[in-house]
């Protein structure tokens, strides 16, 4: 029996984060694209320089560069870097809540367990959680404070950097940081993030490795396209009551990605990873007309192009030791394909799922040197086995390829010491063996051009081959009108020479992002849901403040369903304010109901007013709304906007209040017809107001909601809702 030839392997490794930069601010809310820069991106190149003869591909989103781009600035603004940089002694309440609440690790999770100080810290905070925040961060003293505002940065570094100076030197002594310690972190820090996007394009330029792209925003191609394309994958699709078909949205992400690209690394690529690897024949027409050569996607989406049924749960594709079923010389997925239609001719590639997914989320609990030999033996077994692999067309036999292509930063969170051993191990394995030829996808696709055809691609993920991730569930579909509408706005008004009309469109553009859908579903959750859902939301309200037109009510309320720890409550009966923006007594509106805030950003624009809170409640059929600050703020110079929706009425009924500088206040805007009266409004101590509301065309239920928008220059600073209450009443007789 003749030696086989040596096994073509792709590697491919996705680098994406999504848009943290706050809609109204451009301040980073999150700081995971800064933490993965000193953590994972730089590394996983320099890893790899290190075996010359392992070539590689590497997937770069352009809104990761682009942020990576703005991190190397000098005055990036991020919030958890915000609140490591300020004095510990200096700590408002607020902030010190923010460190002990966001910036600490779990005791559990490795970097708490790798570091003594951090888990003992760590540790403190779980004990203490049950007195909620507040009172969890006041037992917290000022050096504990700082070594928590450290340990934070300090702990994400990759470990080659935390075993050399500076940085060793403060993972020594582990405890007592000074201030001028942060100044250390800050300066390698910006070092690395300095380095990290010249190190991919000199690698690039040396050959050992391949930069792809994908659509700026990492949208869901499929469902820009079409989002009823959800159906295909899986009937029972519960749609969004508005198709959502715009494949010119698609088109323009694709080639804004593909312009970045080539303005950051020098040249086009031939290659796009599809966000999620979600593809389809709409996709496939898209990405023709944009000139790519090739795509990739999972092996299950070419058992569906070939098959149109779903996989068994649990039965994957590859001939691996571990299956134990055959391969359809119809669904090979061990050699590239040729995607022929009428706008010309590309590849596509198809991962090999299990292999992928033993280095993404199994062997992070192996031992590194066990978990390289377990996966060379596994391609070593695979490369046999391939040798009696079926016949291409005409009898002919292909060189193959194993495509193994995950995210690239995402999988070493639970390896031990970041992957890096493991990484190297394999390598090392791979580039002593000549059984093994590690390759670009684009090199192969050179040397061994695809010479078998898919009709048909299946509309479909990377997980499951369908789009459920995105699509289909309550909160999904409510998230799709809401962009539709301001997409269909922003397209009306569209104008490329104005730079409000601009703006807008970038708003756009980043809540087509797939990450806001993928939060909205019912099978993924975090205690972050309520950022991502205000995120996505303020991102749409700055497309219509951009335009000069009012924010629809449905923007100022949560998407999600509020936890019982969030909902307003309900008024307990009858109030009696005096409207005279004083409170001389506070049985005025002690009975009163009160609105929920709507989690405020975490970093507010200079001048920013805390509200303190919303009450509203009904004094003889008028609806009453006081809003008060905190005793160290002002409500002067602010808008304030009290919107009633009335359940069957298609328009909302909305006053809009100006107060001035000086005291005055008055009524700026009435909107609806629902108003029987005048509106009375004071603001001395407090704004107080009254709005004498028609009955309600359901008066058993009442009104349905109230939300309370707080604007300065028209820049939301802070939202009040009625989120989960069913109705807000009705007080007539």
């Amino acid at each position: 029996m003749p030696t086989p030839e040596p096994l073509n392997i792709a590697f491919v490794w996705h680098m994406h984060q999504p848009d943290y930069r706050a809609a109204h601010t451009g301040a980073f809310e999150m700081p995971w694209v800064r933490l993965h820069a000193i953590k994972d991106y730089l590394d996983m190149v320099q890893i790899l320089a290190e075996f010359p003869d392992v070539h590689a591909t590497f997937n770069l989103v352009p809104c990761l560069v682009e942020q990576l781009e703005d991190y190397v600035a000098p005055d990036f603004c991020d919030v958890y870097w915000e609140h490591t940089l300020m004095p510990a002694d200096e700590l408002t309440p607020a902030a010190r809540v923010f460190v002990v609440e966001r910036m600490c690790e779990r005791p559990d999770h490795p970097r708490a367990r790798s570091h003594p100080r951090y888990l003992e810290l760590a540790e403190k905070r779980r004990a203490h959680l049950h007195l909620g925040w507040e009172a969890c961060a006041g037992v917290f003293t000022e050096e504990e404070l700082r070594d928590l505002q450290v340990w934070f940065n300090l702990a994400w570094f990759n470990p080659e950097a935390l075993a050399r100076e500076p940085l060793s030197e403060l993972v020594g002594r582990d405890r007592r940081f000074t201030e001028a310690d942060k100044q250390v972190i800050a300066a390698t820090q910006g070092e690395i993030l300095a380095r990290t996007l010249p190190v991919y394009k000199d690698a690039a330029r040396r050959g050992q490795i391949e930069l792809t792209t994908s659509p700026y925003y990492h949208p869901i191609l499929p469902l820009l396209a079409n989002s009823d394309a959800a159906r295909v994958s899986a009937s029972d699709t519960v749609l969004p009551p508005t198709r959502f078909a715009h494949p010119e949205d698609a088109a323009e992400q694709i080639a804004a990605a593909l312009e970045k690209h080539e303005q950051v690394f020098g040249e086009r690529p031939g290659g796009m990873w599809c966000p999620e690897q979600a593809v389809g024949e709409d996709v496939v027409r898209l990405l023709l007309e944009a000139g790519l050569a090739w795509t990739i996607s999972d092996e299950t989406v070419l058992l569906r192009s070939v098959s149109g049924a779903a996989p068994r749960r649990g039965a994957l594709l590859n001939t691996s030791a571990a299956k134990s079923h055959t391969v359809s010389p119809r669904a090979f997925p061990y050699a590239p394909y040729r995607l022929e239609r009428e706008q010309g001719e590309m590849a596509i590639v198809f991962r090999d799922h299990t292999l992928s997914d033993l280095i993404g989320f199994a062997y992070r609990s192996w031992g590194s040197r066990d978990a390289a030999a377990d996966l060379l033996r596994r391609l070593g077994e695979l490369r046999t086995s391939l040798a009696g692999a079926p016949s291409g067309p005409a009898g002919s036999r292909p060189s193959t390829l194993v495509t193994i292509a995950l995210d690239g930063e995402n999988a070493w969170e639970y390896y031990p010491r970041d992957g890096h051993d493991f990484l190297r191990y394999l390598y090392e394995g791979l580039s002593s063996d000549e059984s093994f030829h590690c390759v670009t996808v684009s090199e192969h696709l050179r040397e061994s051009p695809p010479d078998r055809s898919l009709d048909w691609l299946h509309t479909g993920s990377w997980i499951g081959g369908d789009l459920r991730t995105w699509s289909g569930d309550k909160a999904h579909n409510t998230a799709w009108d809401l962009l539709h509408q301001a997409r269909d706005l922003a397209a009306s008004l569209r104008d490329p020479t104005d730079p409000r009309s601009t703006a807008a469109w970038r708003h756009v553009l980043v809540a087509e992002g797939s990450d806001w859908f993928w939060w909205f579903g019912d099978h993924h959750h975090t205690e972050l849901d309520h950022v991502w859902d205000r995120g996505f939301r303020l991102h749409l309200q700055e497309v219509y403040r951009h335009l000069g037109e009012p924010v629809p009510a449905a923007l100022l309320l949560p998407i999600l369903e509020p936890l019982e720890t969030e909902q307003s409550a309900s008024p307990l009966g009858e109030i009696s304010p005096v409207i005279d923006g004083l409170i001389d007594s506070l049985a005025e509106w002690d009975a009163a109901g009160r609105l929920v805030a709507e989690l405020p950003s975490t970093m507010h624009p200079a001048g920013a007013v805390h509200v303190a809170e919303v009450r509203f409640g009904w004094h003889s059929g008028e609806l009453c709304v006081l809003v008060a600050a905190s005793h160290l703020s002002s409500l002067a110079g602010l808008d304030v906007e009290i919107r009633v929706t009335d359940l069957g009425d298609a328009e909302d009924t909305v006053v809009g209040l100006t107060l001035a500088e000086d005291g005055r206040v008055e009524v700026s805007f009435v909107e609806g017809d629902n108003l029987s009266g005048e509106v009375q409004v004071a603001h001395e101590q407090v704004l107080e107001t009254s709005l004498p509301l028609a009955a309600p065309r359901n008066t058993a239920a009442g009104y349905e909601r109230l939300a309370v928008r707080i604007t300065r220059g028209g820049v939301t600073e802070h939202v009040f809702h009625s989120a989960g209450l069913p109705s807000i009443g009705w007080g007539g007789q």
